[in-house]
């Protein structure tokens, strides 16, 4: 039988499917499926059709929270970090505008595609 698993390496998330055997533990599947099996890229969900939403890239912990609503930012404006796998990796805004909501504080842990703030 087929069996996906998602893994975290160097702050990308890959999907990685295996055929698994019913006498191998899950451990030793992902392992084989790391040395020989198909890895891809997955593409970050998304989190609403809301376009003024900033998703999070990675899954990761919130570090810092470098914006306050109201607040007027420009594109790549650094506006959180997080935490990856002993990485700090910079949130940068995507585009100009004003912050109208943060959905995140600080030590929170945040998914891939999960909304880091909302522009007005």
């Amino acid at each position: 039988m087929k069996k996906k698993f998602r893994v975290l390496i160097d702050g990308e998330v890959y999907e990685v499917e295996v055929e698994v055997e019913e006498s191998e533990s899950p451990l030793q599947t992902l392992v084989s499926a790391l040395t020989t099996g198909t890895i891809r890229k997955v593409t970050p969900p998304s989190v609403s059709r809301d376009k003024n939403v900033l998703p999070s890239p990675i899954t990761g912990k919130v570090a810092e929270i470098r914006v306050s609503v109201g607040d007027k930012v420009d594109s790549n404006t650094i506006v959180a970090v997080l935490e990856a796998m002993k990485t700090q990796v910079e949130i940068k805004a995507d585009r100009q505008g004003i912050i109208k909501e943060i959905f995140v504080n600080k030590g929170d842990v945040v998914k891939q595609g999960d909304p880091i703030l909302r522009f007005k």
